[in-house]
């Protein structure tokens, strides 16, 4: 595909500002023995990636190290990795970016837990192919290449257009197996899946809205304010997600969180380096890209992801980064999660997505939990965060 990338430097570099002027990202080394790891699963690599403000019930496994080591892509012993301040990384997270659903396709009643979608690069058939997974003839309604983050080259609908049937296409139609995602994204490790590491919390195969227990809200929201969250990414397969609420006190569905699908308000920004629970970091904005036509619910509004993948050789045409970064990252960013700072199939891991979101202002008080789901479209995979909040009203607020 033909690269779509602003001109930079030969040094990766980014624009803070709308100033002509930008900085020299540091040098950041990585661990080669991950880097050798990654390379040896990118054919196989599921997405990953999870809420990191407010911290997700998902991350109820941070502190077993044993845990995250043993994780199916651990970097430098860390599970699912995000900013730790300049050029670190942490495991705050724990597994929580393996609790996801696979096998989920538009058109489809359930996920099948197994097959993954197509996969351009494969030598295999069985994926090398476009392929509607339950037969339905499902109509996707995400065509205009500018919302779509793979092969937007492709006519839509034509034989071409391989991810016609992925969750993205057709936002929150796609069937989920848990609300909150499933330990793993499979009942059984392997396939194409992730392995999820036992702790004394969870297992492979459990669902969130079951296993999670709730945690202290790390929050206090007002309703009728705007509240900022963000997520971050271990590996990276396209499409876009929503934030939704749930009360805390109702059982955790689909369904529930249906109910009340939260809007972006403002733009959106990447943040580099911020020490988790700080006001850190390095941050770039820019106006973000929204669907709400054809969408489930109704009109409700979801976020195109971002970062772009760009590995031009499996998925062919992307888009364009938000930030400058070295012109060659659509080959490096394969082996090296640092290597490029707003765009790869893997990482960057020291970047958040950051939104804000406005919050009725009719909100009953009280406790809540803010869903987050990731609607893939490089893969037939949906990714899940729930995070405990308070909202208050305005006047408890000012009391």
């Amino acid at each position: 595909g033909t690269k779509q990338r602003p001109a930079a430097s030969s040094a990766p570099c980014f624009r803070a500002s709308t100033r002509p002027s930008c900085t020299r990202s540091p040098h950041l080394q990585s661990d080669m023995l991950g880097v050798a790891l990654l390379a040896t699963l990118v054919a196989r690599a599921a997405a990953h990636g999870a809420v990191s403000w407010p911290r997700p019930r998902n991350a109820i496994d941070h502190e077993d190290a044993a845990a995250q080591a043993n994780a199916t892509y651990p970097y430098r012993g860390q599970a699912c990795p995000s900013p730790d301040g300049p050029g670190r990384t942490t495991g705050v997270l724990g597994q929580a970016c393996f609790w996801f659903s696979n096998g989920c396709a538009i058109g489809c009643a359930s996920c099948d837990g197994k097959s993954r979608g197509p996969i351009p690069s494969s030598g295999d058939p069985r994926w090398r192919r476009k392929f509607d997974l339950c037969g339905a003839a499902a109509r996707a309604t995400v065509c205009d290449p500018r919302l779509r983050t793979v092969n937007t080259g492709a006519a839509c609908g034509s034989e071409e257009d391989w991810y016609y049937y992925s969750p993205w296409r057709a936002p929150g139609a796609a069937p989920v197996f848990d609300a909150c995602g499933m330990a793993g994204g499979t009942p059984v490790a392997g396939k194409f899946g992730g392995h999820y590491s036992a702790t004394a919390h969870a297992k492979q195969g459990d669902l969130g809205s079951k296993t999670l227990r709730k945690a202290a809200p790390s929050v206090t929201w007002t309703a009728g304010q705007t509240v900022e969250v963000a997520w971050t990414v271990l590996a990276n397969h396209g499409g876009g997600y929503q934030y939704r609420l749930c009360r805390a006190s109702e059982p955790l569905t689909e369904a529930c969180f249906q109910r009340l699908p939260l809007r972006f308000v403002g733009r959106q920004s990447l943040l580099w380096d911020r020490k988790p629970g700080t006001s850190g970091g390095t941050r770039v904005w820019f106006e973000g890209t929204y669907v709400s036509n054809g969408t489930v619910p109704e009109g409700s509004m979801w976020a195109r992801n971002p970062l772009p993948r760009n590995d031009h050789q499996d998925t062919f045409a992307g888009f364009a980064p938000a930030c400058e970064e070295a012109d060659d990252c659509d080959v490096t960013s394969r082996l090296d999660p640092m290597r490029c700072r707003c765009s790869g199939m893997w990482g960057p891991y020291n970047v958040e997505v950051v939104d804000t979101l406005a919050l009725p202002a009719d909100l009953p008080h009280g406790e809540w939990v803010l869903g987050w789901r990731w609607d893939c479209e490089e893969s037939n995979q949906v990714w899940a965060s729930c995070s405990d909040v308070t909202i208050v009203s305005p006047a408890r607020a000012a009391s």
